[in-house]
């Protein structure tokens, strides 16, 4: 069983390794972008959202719109317009991060119209991946996160133009996963996968070996009696079978349901972690249980 675990995480770690370095495995990474003002070509990052349409080579150009600037009371996002965008133009919307998930922001926004959605963060200047749980498949538009100093300038860019700006989103590539990330997936998750089959293989086997054990009161109550070599009757067994020691006066033995005895001390041993049955006749001490483990089924009948 061993052996097979180790050669399961080999054969995963490997696997998963020619999924990264495969041709075409950096399509799997997260897309970075640029939003790029048409009229001053300033140029701002973003980061392409893991759900809905992706930008194509020719990017998308489309007129900005901060919705707070619509709506000062949905700054976010997070339910949809009152009035739908004029579906003649093509609106790129910018809202704030939070109130609601992301993927509810873009299917409000798109629900208004929109041809895609910048999500702006606020607090931190930090780019992260937008995610989303479920089926997305009703989601058609692209969209973006933007840290807070993109989101800042570009919402400065729009409020201080007299009509909406031109922008145009531009995808520039995939960057690899990063290194905690690849770490993750190629050595920390099939451990920890193969340290839950090895706890699982583990508790098994301890039930298994449970299984083949006589319980300790029952053991207790076996009966004993003490050795007595004037009362020993040629034939009988004058040692025990488990220790090979000569039996002496005064010694204890255990007498087991099948009549044989041992030195008490060393078949309470055996029984209680070794195995349940006799040593010499192999039947089991537990009323339950088979009493000729080791024989074949066709012929137990017959001991």
């Amino acid at each position: 069983m061993k052996n097979m675990s180790y050669s399961w995480m080999v054969c995963l770690a490997f696997v998963t390794m020619l999924g990264l370095l495969a041709p075409g495995a950096r399509q799997t990474g997260l897309a970075m972008g640029s939003v790029i003002v048409e009229s001053t070509n300033v140029t701002f990052d973003d980061r392409a959202a893991m759900f809905g349409s992706q930008l194509g080579d020719d990017g998308l150009v489309g007129k900005l719109m901060v919705i707070g600037d619509i709506e000062a009371d949905n700054i976010d996002g997070c339910r949809r317009l009152a009035t739908r965008m004029d579906s003649s133009e093509s609106w790129i919307m910018l809202v704030e991060r939070g109130g609601c998930g992301f993927v509810e922001k873009v299917r409000n926004m798109q629900a208004s119209g929109a041809a895609a959605v910048l999500v702006g963060d606020p607090w931190y200047d930090m780019p992260i991946t937008m995610y989303a749980s479920g089926d997305t498949s009703d989601v058609h538009i692209p969209s973006s996160f933007v840290a807070r100093s993109s989101y800042t300038g570009l919402r400065s860019a729009a409020r201080n133009a007299h009509t909406p700006i031109e922008i145009k989103l531009v995808r520039n590539e995939y960057y690899e996963l990063p290194f905690l990330d690849v770490l993750f997936i190629t050595i920390l998750s099939p451990l920890l996968m193969m340290g839950f089959i090895y706890v699982l293989y583990r508790l098994r086997l301890r039930q298994n070996r449970l299984r083949d054990l006589a319980p300790q009161d029952l053991v207790k109550s076996l009966p004993i009696n003490t050795f007595n070599h004037a009362k020993y009757r040629e034939g009988e067994p004058a040692e025990c079978a488990i220790c090979l020691d000569d039996f002496e006066d005064g010694d204890e033995l255990r007498v087991l349901p099948c009549k044989h005895q041992y030195h008490a001390l060393c078949i309470d041993r055996w029984l209680t972690t070794r195995k349940k049955f006799c040593p010499i006749c192999k039947k089991s001490v537990c009323p339950s249980s088979e009493s000729t483990p080791l024989l074949p089924a066709r012929l137990r009948a017959f001991v």
